[in-house]
């Protein structure tokens, strides 16, 4: 193999220089030698370029400034080279420079392409595909487009067609009156359902009957009218007989704090001489006394509240009259600030006492304990509560119906604030004394 030769100049290298440089014996001999053959590269033209049988997406890209060269860009670099003989084309190749960023190139979807514009074509130089490093620092910024890549199918083109867009469905009418008007009721019907669940029995019974009542009143309306007056002497029976249903089912309640007197007791005694007021305003009594508006009820819940002031305190249920009644005494049976107090029942018939029966009250009391006491009576069974806690029961078909009453044996003595008698006081109960002495009294009287 025979010595290496430049090949520009065909002047043998020198050994080192073979060594380092390549094939050149110098640097500007290697510039003149790539710029000769950049300038033999002819241009290729647009037109050559066949259109792309492809569909492309109808959607564009937004515009966006696209990055081009001034036509004098690459005749400025060429003219600055060193050792350039001539002036080169304008779209000259400017080699893989580390500053440069490759050339995007702009593809139209449909339709013909624009007028022709002389485009750059970039051959490799043999045997060295490395670029030239050309000085940049001349070179003023150009503006670029970063254009998205187009979305590209690869069916062939048989036909295109732009027809008309659809019409758009129209949107249903924004406010509605019948769906405005039912989400207006949906939370109250929510609510009375919810309300409806929740609503004892009786109640519901009763949301029931009153329609029926409402009728038969009605249709009693309609036949007095009528001369016929056994139809109406019929109904009115009928009528009767419903109001006294509805009035056994009335709720009763009798309440006395003793503020207005002692009219409604009943005595054996003056009782304005044998019970007494203190600066309180609290009752003291003293012989039995029974309360008169209670003397006809059979079940009944009593309820009052008192204090021992010496000795004991009693009260009276069931009491027919004076001479047969249930009694209940609260009995001290440890005195002093802590005292112990022991519950005492028994019967009195005909006037005469029974057995005693005594029970240790599970309370713990001071000296002025006021006692809230209650007493139920259910048939022939019998409950005690004492603040809160039940301290006894039991059974006693002696007497079936009664009113309440209080007393003090001789030495004792204690106070009174009220006293509650009720009967059938719950919901159903209201609502029939609410409808006994208004309508149904007024419409069964004739």
């Amino acid at each position: 193999m025979g010595p290496l030769a430049c090949k520009y100049c065909n002047r043998v290298l020198a050994p080192l220089r073979s060594l380092t440089d390549g094939e050149f014996c110098c640097d500007e001999h290697r510039l003149a030698f790539q710029t000769e053959n950049v300038a033999r590269v002819e241009p290729k033209a647009v037109e050559t370029l066949a259109p792309l049988p492809f569909r492309m997406k109808p959607a564009a890209a937004p515009e966006m400034p696209t990055a081009s060269f001034p036509e004098d860009l690459a005749s400025a670099v060429v003219a600055e080279l060193p050792g350039a003989r001539s002036a080169q084309p304008a779209h000259a190749e400017l080699g893989a420079a580390p500053n440069l960023a490759p050339l995007p190139f702009e593809m139209k979807a449909v339709g013909s392409l624009p007028s022709p514009r002389p485009v750059a074509a970039f051959a490799e130089v043999p045997g060295n595909p490395a670029a030239p490093r050309y000085p940049l620092a001349n070179l003023s910024p150009v503006p670029v487009r970063f254009d998205p890549p187009l979305a590209v199918d690869v069916e062939p083109v048989l036909e295109v067609s732009t027809g008309p867009e659809a019409a758009p469905e129209p949107e249903a009418a924004v406010s509605n009156p019948l769906a405005r008007a039912i989400d207006q009721i949906v939370p109250y019907w929510c609510w009375f359902v919810t309300v409806w669940k929740k609503a004892p029995m009786e109640l519901k019974a009763m949301a029931f009957l009153l329609p029926v009542l409402l009728g038969v009143a009605h249709v009693l309306g309609g036949v007095q009218a009528l001369q016929a007056s056994t139809a109406k002497k019929k109904l009115s029976n009928e009528w009767k007989s419903i109001a006294q249903v509805i009035s056994h089912r009335a709720a009763i309640a009798f309440n006395d704090d003793f503020r207005s007197g002692l009219d409604a007791w009943e005595s054996r005694s003056n009782l304005t001489t044998s019970w007494s007021y203190d600066s309180a305003g609290f009752v003291q009594p003293g012989p039995l006394a029974i309360f008169k508006p209670t003397q006809d009820l059979t079940d009944y819940q009593f309820e009052f509240l008192g204090e021992i002031e010496h000795k004991a305190m009693g009260c009276a249920f069931r009491a027919q009259d004076l001479d047969n009644y249930y009694a209940l005494k609260f009995t001290e049976v440890r005195s002093g600030p802590l005292p112990s107090v022991s519950l005492v029942r028994y019967a009195v018939i005909d006037g005469k006492e029974g057995p005693r029966v005594e029970k240790q009250l599970p309370l713990s009391a001071r000296a002025d304990t006021l006692y809230r006491v209650v007493v139920e009576t259910r048939g022939n069974d019998f409950i005690v509560t004492a603040q809160g806690e039940l301290v006894d029961f039991w059974s006693d078909s002696r007497l079936k119906k009664g009113g309440v009453g209080f007393f003090c044996g001789r030495g004792e003595k204690a106070r009174l604030r009220w006293v509650s008698v009720s009967h059938q006081y719950d919901t159903l109960g209201r609502l029939c004394a609410f409808l006994v002495p208004s309508s149904l009294g007024g419409l069964g009287g004739s």
